[in-house]
């Protein structure tokens, strides 16, 4: 059995400041992931935009080539539909006209290549309007269920930094075996090394322990007892009396 401890206050103060940090962090992941969720049709939306308009710069693109073709080819249709009327050497004759027939043949799919680009970008131009539209929208709803919950998170993580700031105080304020035992298991990664028996259960592990070490902590507030499950140290604190009374 531990010994009984004259002053219990240390270990109750660093108890509730542990149990506090706990909750607010885990108060904060739910809140995160609440806030992630909100954000996931907009997140899949904007990522439809940021694809569509790549696409589109892509198709402008390719279009810029094209359209050089395109002009090239129409300069030299309109140079040969100068000068083959003009050739009276036959065989200079013939070079030059399938040349022009060429020529209209490419400016032609040139043009067609063209059209159908310019389709598609109307097209895509559209759908980033209506995206544009869904996006606005979403963003309103996000930030109309979001901003609350984080806000609220914020709240909280101030609360851990004030929590925080005096916990070393408290740490330092333990007896020198508790601390070396509560710095042992902070190394070890578990959190809340000293905790409450809560609905007769250590909060740490939330394993039920016997009754008898229930009754011994609730008949010796004073004391501090070893959870037999994860041997973290286990404090008990009376609940608060109510005044009553007429007001």
């Amino acid at each position: 059995m531990e010994p009984s401890m004259p002053d219990i206050q240390p270990l109750l103060e660093l108890a509730v400041s542990d149990r506090d940090i706990t909750l607010l962090k885990n108060a904060c992941v739910k809140l995160d992931t609440m806030i992630k969720s909100c954000r996931e049709e907009l997140d899949q939306r904007l990522q439809e935009k940021e694809m569509k308009m790549e696409e589109l710069k892509q198709i402008e693109e390719a279009r810029k080539e094209i359209q050089f073709k395109f002009d090239l080819q129409d300069q030299l249709i309109g140079k040969l539909e100068t000068q083959v009327p003009n050739i009276r050497n036959q065989k200079e004759y013939v070079a030059s006209k399938k040349q022009l027939e060429e020529a209209r043949k490419g400016r032609g799919q040139s043009e067609e290549m063209l059209l159908e680009m310019d389709i598609k970008m109307e097209e895509l131009n559209t759908i980033l309007e209506n995206l544009a539209k869904v996006i606005t929208d979403l963003e309103s709803s996000y930030h109309d269920v979001a901003d609350p919950l984080i806000e609220n998170k914020e709240e909280n993580q101030t609360k851990i930094s004030e929590i925080s700031t005096n916990h070393s105080d408290l740490v330092d304020s333990l007896p020198k075996p508790i601390k070396r035992f509560y710095d042992k298991c902070i190394l070890n990664h578990m959190h809340q090394p000293i905790c409450f028996i809560l609905e007769k259960c250590c909060s740490g592990c939330n394993m039920m322990v016997q009754p008898q070490l229930v009754n011994e902590l609730m008949a010796n507030p004073s004391s501090y007892k070893t959870c037999p499950h994860c041997s973290r140290v286990l404090v008990y604190q009376p609940p608060v009396e109510e005044e009553s009374g007429a007001a």
